[in-house]
């Protein structure tokens, strides 16, 4: 009789244990990481607009030019763009390469765009150089 307790025993504990994890959900899988959501930037009135954004790593941010006139996306600080007060000759017109060369667009020709995604964390200050006073910022988290 005690062999049978034991094995009726070990028989409903074998049924519970199969009806629990039945029952049981799992852990859901993790799921992958969304992408950014594409941005959008308008290049209008000689502006950026937004002029100052803040986007996550993997972003792609696309710029359109709105403006009857050619502009470029070119990372860094703009040289000046006025003639010194010495009376010197002014500061030579940039070339499309100045910049600190993370991001160069080239020439946005109007109604064009350009695409960058923002693989890296950081302040990307940026202007275009055929007009050095149009200018600003995207932060990369």
């Amino acid at each position: 009789m005690r062999i049978a307790t034991r094995v009726l025993g070990l028989g409903l504990l074998a049924v519970v244990a199969l009806v629990g994890c039945a029952g049981a959900t799992t852990a859901p899988s993790a799921s992958p990481t969304a992408s950014p959501q594409p941005l959008a930037i308008s290049i209008k009135g000689f502006a950026f607009n937004p002029k100052t954004i803040e986007v996550a790593r993997g972003t792609t941010v696309t710029w359109t030019n709105g403006d009857t006139v050619p502009h470029t996306v070119t990372t860094g600080v703009a040289p000046p763009t006025f003639p010194p007060l010495s009376g010197s000759s002014p500061t030579p017109f940039p070339s499309l390469s100045s910049g600190d060369g993370r991001v160069v667009s080239g020439r946005i020709e109007p109604t064009k765009t350009f695409s960058f995604t923002f693989n890296d964390a950081g302040t990307f200050v940026y202007f275009c150089s055929v007009h050095p006073a149009m200018g600003a910022t995207i932060t990369v988290r």
